[in-house]
């Protein structure tokens, strides 16, 4: 079995995140630590806004597991937000800006978040939060809230065991739940060397939303090891977003989902980049893809995989071309401090080769759901084995094998989790909101491959007398769920087709075999006016395999998903002759209103 229950200790094994990074911040204050666009911020700088903070934190009284909601866009003050949070001894709870305000009012209250650190910029959106909000501080000014500086409240120091940060992932109950993770968890994915060389000399790129676990290789991967973080500064990430970061900045290491992964490799942008490591992760990885990249780059390649409640990473891999004879290929084996085992049903351990549910053990746990005694008690269940450390086991639900020379394989999910575009995604959750409207009897919703991309696709009974359509489900979607969650596919069914155990049988409606129809999109069809207009529903007909497409159609109702969007734009760029940015399309999202931006040259 491949258990690593013990391994090398960092060099200060009583650290905590903002520690690591303090080390480096007082070896190299002038290092440039932080850069956004045209902005750069020292390692000296930073640390001492995040001090400054970490004060007025204190005196409003965070301290060790108390939990301070981070609410900011992508840019300096995010990174000031979460490090201040850390040093002030309190874990950091960030929220997407993006989100609906109602979601972002449930996690609020849900974390018992009293305090939330936000931004100039963002700040008012919290109208609903009756709690402490303190503006992050920038550089070179007064403190940032407008308040006098705080004397400093007396230090508490955190310890690995507190929390360092609480992450919202989805939940089967239609509510997310928050994950508990303590430094202990957090920083063995950071100096390890075991998938990658995180030094001083790298550059790494931030992409990802601080509410998605793989920022914290982003971020903290970079700041405490004293190398430089350059935050992305397209609001929407795509394949072109981060090429153009990491040829403007000289980026070295990058994270990415697999799809945006596939999506790179297929556009072939890896070649002539400064690009020396790339960590893939947050679903299962196309072994095609990734032998096309080793073939045609130097870049060394790895995959981080682990869910949110085991510290980011549990197995980690360098891959080697031996590894190209698997689909997919291993996730590898656990790293230091983990230890994982492949157990059938009863908890009992399976031969290699077998499949069945990959439990994770050790330094890699997080303290279970944060204030969920009952949802720890179901995940978090007591370890039977005493060879493995720690006295639980966290169920994570992933389908896995042991492979020969004892590297996991992950193929899969055993329940009706997903992941969409690295984000996990509880199918229930998704069918909650669908059945939250008052036009839609029952719902089950499924996540098919598309081409390239992973989607999700709703299948409703309309309630009597109702006609749901797909602009009025999106629409009402998008007021509770973020954009991940909204389904790309909308389907009519007469009856949700069940398993012998009375469960939606999710693999009928997968194989569409439960006579779904395509629901109406909700606007009158209207036929093209002239030769552009018909161009450009032709090209979207065919891309996205529909007979035809309204002029008033809205790509994404239509089920258009971030890949297929990119190959819309290259058939247009090719058949129209222009140079038509991705962006437009994303602007522009009906055949008429393009059509229309293209011939005024709006684009």
């Amino acid at each position: 079995m491949i258990d690593q229950k013990s391994a090398p200790s960092q060099e200060n094994s009583t650290a905590c995140l903002h520690d690591l990074f303090a080390e480096y911040a007082a070896a190299a204050p002038d290092a440039v630590a932080v850069v956004h666009g045209d902005r750069s911020v020292t390692y000296g700088e930073l640390g001492g806004l995040a001090r400054r903070l970490a004060a007025r934190l204190r005196a409003q009284g965070v301290g060790p597991d108390v939990v301070v909601g981070l609410y900011a866009e992508r840019s300096v003050e995010m990174i000031v937000g979460a490090l201040g949070i850390l040093e002030a001894g309190g874990a950091y709870l960030p929220l997407r800006t993006d989100d609906p305000v109602d979601r972002v009012s449930f996690i609020l209250a849900d974390s018992g978040a009293g305090v939330v650190v936000t931004s100039r910029a963002t700040h008012e959106r919290l109208r609903d939060f009756t709690g402490v909000r303190l503006l992050a501080e920038a550089p070179g000014g007064d403190e940032a809230d407008g308040g006098p500086a705080v004397p400093d409240a007396p230090v508490v120091r955190a310890n690995p065991e507190n929390l360092a940060y609480v992450i919202y992932t989805s939940g089967t109950t239609g509510a997310p739940k928050g994950v508990a993770v303590p430094h202990r968890a957090a920083r063995r994915i950071l100096r390890t060397g075991i998938y990658g060389d995180f030094d001083a000399g790298q550059t790494f790129l931030q992409a990802c939303p601080l509410s998605f676990d793989a920022s914290v290789l982003e971020v903290w991967g970079s700041l405490t090891n004293g190398a430089r973080l350059v935050l992305l500064p397209d609001a929407r990430v795509s394949a072109e977003a981060i090429m153009a970061a990491v040829r403007r900045h000289d980026v070295t290491t990058l994270w990415l989902t697999p799809t945006l992964f596939n999506q790179i490799v297929d556009l072939g942008m890896l070649a002539g980049t400064p690009l020396r490591q790339i960590v893939v992760g947050g679903e299962v990885l196309s072994t095609s893809h990734l032998a096309e990249a080793m073939r045609t780059t130097d870049i060394r390649f790895s995959n981080g995989y682990g869910p949110t409640e085991a510290g980011v990473f549990t197995c980690v891999r360098l891959f080697e071309e031996a590894d190209l004879a698997f689909s997919p290929p291993p996730v590898g084996a656990p790293l230091p401090g983990t230890a994982v085992r492949v157990l059938d049903e009863e908890m009992r351990p399976l031969p290699d080769g077998e499949l069945g549910e990959l439990y994770i053990g050790g330094d890699a746990l997080a303290h279970g759901y944060h204030r969920r005694p009952d949802l720890t008690a179901k995940a978090f269940v007591e370890n039977p084995f005493p060879d493995l450390p720690g006295a639980v086991l966290y169920r994570s639900g992933d389908l896995a094998r042991v492979l020969p020379g004892g590297l996991i394989q992950v193929v899969g999910r055993i329940d009706t989790q997903v992941k969409i575009r690295g984000n996990r995604v509880e199918l229930g959750e998704v069918e909650a909101a669908l059945l939250a409207d008052p036009s839609v009897r029952q719902a089950a919703v499924v996540d098919r491959q598309n081409g390239a991309e992973r989607v999700l696709a709703a299948h409703v009974v309309p309630a009597e007398g109702a006609t749901p359509t797909v602009s009025d489900l999106r629409r009402r979607l998008a007021e509770t769920l973020p954009d991940y969650m909204v389904p790309s596919e909308f389907f009519r069914i007469g009856e949700v087709p069940l398993t012998r155990n009375g469960k939606a049988d999710r693999a009928a409606l997968r194989e569409g075999v439960a006579g779904a129809e395509r629901l109406e999109l909700g606007v009158a069809f209207l036929s093209a006016a002239d030769e552009l207009e018909e161009l450009i529903g032709r090209v979207w007909s065919e891309v996205l395999d529909l007979p035809r497409v309204g002029m008033d159609d809205n790509y994404f109702d239509l089920g258009g998903t971030s890949i297929s969007i990119k190959k819309a734009q290259l058939r247009l760029q090719s058949e129209l002759d222009i140079v038509l940015p991705v962006a437009a399309l994303y602007e522009y999202t009906t055949v008429r209103q393009l059509a229309e931006a293209i011939a005024n040259s709006e684009v």
